[in-house]
């Protein structure tokens, strides 16, 4: 089997600085369009400019975002490149990485690359070992009371139907785990990163079904 792990001078060649990295995991995380983390939508978003460069503000729900948003690199003033060297020597050192190494390699403090290493091994748990798979079905429902049962001050006068309900989409393996979780919408975008993030990729022949490899 081909082998094709880079080498750390192409790494380093590729991603020379903070600002590579940020448009690389821009690209990996967002491709065709960029997405509100907090609310999902992807039409109203206004890049910054300037300093400010790798920011965007959201303008449905006024909130601002970078690509490091809901990631293991939120909360974190170590610069991009290095969270990007010290993936790269964890998951290709074939007897492991000490804290202690890997401080001296991307030039932090020991204490700091225990943090980033903690991140990382949960990140990769977190996204291998319970993605669904096989055939998934799945569908979304508003989950709330009736709007004319309602106390006077939690009504939100906002017509009939779905108006004051919550989102919660359902996902279920043929013959095995079922899981639900509260989404902001039911719109394309928002649906698609909760599936990315919950079923193992494969092909999606019908709309409430997704086919997993």
């Amino acid at each position: 089997m081909k082998d094709n792990t880079i080498s750390t001078f192409e790494l380093f060649h590729q991603f020379p600085d903070a600002e590579a990295a940020r448009l690389y995991f821009e690209g990996q995380r967002w491709r065709d369009y960029i997405s509100c983390p907090h609310c999902g939508e992807f039409k109203r978003i206004t890049p910054r400019k300037g300093k400010r460069t790798g920011y965007y503000l959201c303008r449905d729900c006024k909130s601002e975002f970078t690509v490091r948003t809901g990631t293991i690199f939120e909360r974190s003033h170590v610069p991009l490149h290095k969270w990007l060297y010290a993936i790269y020597l964890t998951v290709t050192s074939r007897k492991g990485i000490s804290s202690l190494q890997l401080s001296k390699q991307i030039g932090v403090t020991q204490k700091t690359a225990w943090f980033m290493q903690a991140r990382i091994r949960e990140s990769c748990n977190d996204n291998t070992d319970n993605l669904l798979s096989g055939i998934v079905e799945i569908d979304e429902t508003y989950i709330g009371g009736k709007e004319h049962n309602k106390h006077k001050h939690k009504k939100v006068r906002a017509g009939r139907g779905v108006a004051g309900k919550q989102v919660v989409v359902g996902m279920r393996e043929r013959g095995g785990r079922t899981r639900a979780k509260p989404i902001p919408s039911t719109d394309i975008p928002t649906l698609h990163k909760e599936i990315g993030c919950s079923v193992e990729y494969g092909i999606m022949p019908a709309l409430n079904t997704y086919i997993a490899m």
